[in-house]
């Protein structure tokens, strides 16, 4: 008999998220059961997905609280094998008084996968004065008094909650960062790659028939679209009228000087027709990113997560921000990244007599402590499902 693993997703479950968490190889050794719950804990921010006629799996969408709660309970007394990978936070008190009742009745797991170094980012770490840090604070004063409440939940989690027995760790800086807690509270720390670098041991021999000679821009969801920032109801700091003729420009200069097309890897959030106008009527290619990426000569990004590709298939990686997103989050989170990487961060509006950089042996030192740091962990040479499967067929062995 399969054992039952049940996901619990405070966001939209999207076929993107199917292929991430890699169900369709989880479903080979157990059943797997998704519950969807952004009605229950992010009801605004289902307008930031596209529409999906069809959603691949065995997705419950769930929008009581207490009807989630009876569900888990039926589940507990009809099956003895439960695993339950528990995606959801505690930045609200749903999340924290269901991760106490999901932690005390069943063995879950969660996840410290981030893939990306900007994670831990805050404003009180950043090198600006007080009086900057204070109109960022007001500017987005939703998002900063949702933190203030997620510290005291987190005071709360630390007397009170019951933990979870597994957490899924991916990268040396989050293992040193969660080891501490994890001993204290007798939580084993399960290391294993963060979800784009677990792609790579799949379709390894994959290529988009026909392409050669482009560099891929890896887009955002805004301005256009919904990004994160309107999970806590902020407002985008960019424009389009001032985003996409820049993004235009940097393509057009960016082609003449390499002389090699811009193809656009749109944001799974997105649905962006090919040819678009946002883009210059450019060639656009939606869910290859990965296949992208392997076959380009260049990436260009602002702070994608996929840059995981990049580093892994060794490209030269082009970090962009504009003139509206300079000292705001975006423009940060992209600081954090090249700091990092040891590569250049471009002002695509103020920029002279730039180069495309070959990656040289100094350059991919930097890549591969990136991917060991954030990523995943050296000589780990299985994809997430494996060690997933691996650990529950252990546990009910």
């Amino acid at each position: 008999m399969k054992k039952l693993i049940l996901i619990l997703y405070p966001f939209k479950f999207r076929n993107f998220d199917y292929n991430r968490f890699e169900i369709q190889h989880l479903i080979k050794q157990n059943n797997v059961i998704i519950f969807e719950l952004i009605n229950i804990f992010y009801p605004n921010f289902r307008k930031a997905y596209k529409i999906e006629k069809k959603v691949y799996g065995n997705v419950i969408y769930i929008n009581s609280f207490y009807k989630l709660l009876g569900t888990l309970k039926d589940y507990k007394k009809n099956y003895s094998k439960i695993f339950v990978l528990n995606f959801i936070k505690n930045d609200s008190f749903k999340g924290l008084y269901l991760n106490n009742f999901v932690n005390s009745n069943f063995q879950v797991m969660t996840f410290f996968n981030p893939g990306v170094s900007t994670y831990q980012n805050s404003i009180l770490k950043r090198k600006i004065n007080i009086v900057m840090k204070t109109l960022i604070f007001f500017s987005r004063w939703k998002e900063t008094v949702q933190k203030v409440k997620g510290k005291f939940i987190s005071f709360l989690v630390k007397y009170f909650q019951k933990s979870e027995k597994y957490c899924f760790v991916s990268g040396r800086r989050p293992f040193r960062q969660i080891q501490n807690i994890a001993n204290l509270k007798n939580i084993k720390i399960i290391k294993g790659n963060s979800w784009d670098y677990s792609k790579i041991f799949f379709n390894k021999k994959k290529k988009i028939k026909r392409l050669k000679n482009y560099g891929v821009y890896l887009d955002a969801p805004g301005p256009k679209y919904l990004s994160d920032s309107y999970l806590h109801k902020v407002r985008h700091t960019e424009t389009i009228s001032h985003t996409y003729p820049s993004l235009r420009s940097f393509f057009k200069y960016l082609e003449k000087i390499s002389k090699k097309e811009v193809i656009i890897a749109p944001h799974p959030k997105t649905k962006i027709r090919n040819k678009s106008s946002l883009f210059g009527y450019r060639k656009v290619i939606s869910n290859k990113t990965q296949e992208l990426i392997k076959n380009a000569d260049y990436v260009l990004t602002r702070n994608s997560t996929a840059i995981t590709f990049a580093l892994v298939y060794k490209k030269p990686i082009i970090l962009i921000y504009t003139d509206e997103i300079f000292l705001k989050e975006s423009y940060w989170n992209s600081l954090d990244i090249s700091k990092n990487l040891k590569v250049p961060l471009i002002n695509i509006n103020k920029f002279k007599n730039f180069k495309i950089y070959k990656p040289n042996k100094k350059i991919l030192k930097h890549y591969l402590n990136y991917l060991n740091n954030f990523c995943t962990f050296q000589n780990l040479n299985k994809p997430n499902n494996e060690i997933i499967n691996n650990l529950v067929s252990k546990i009910y062995e």
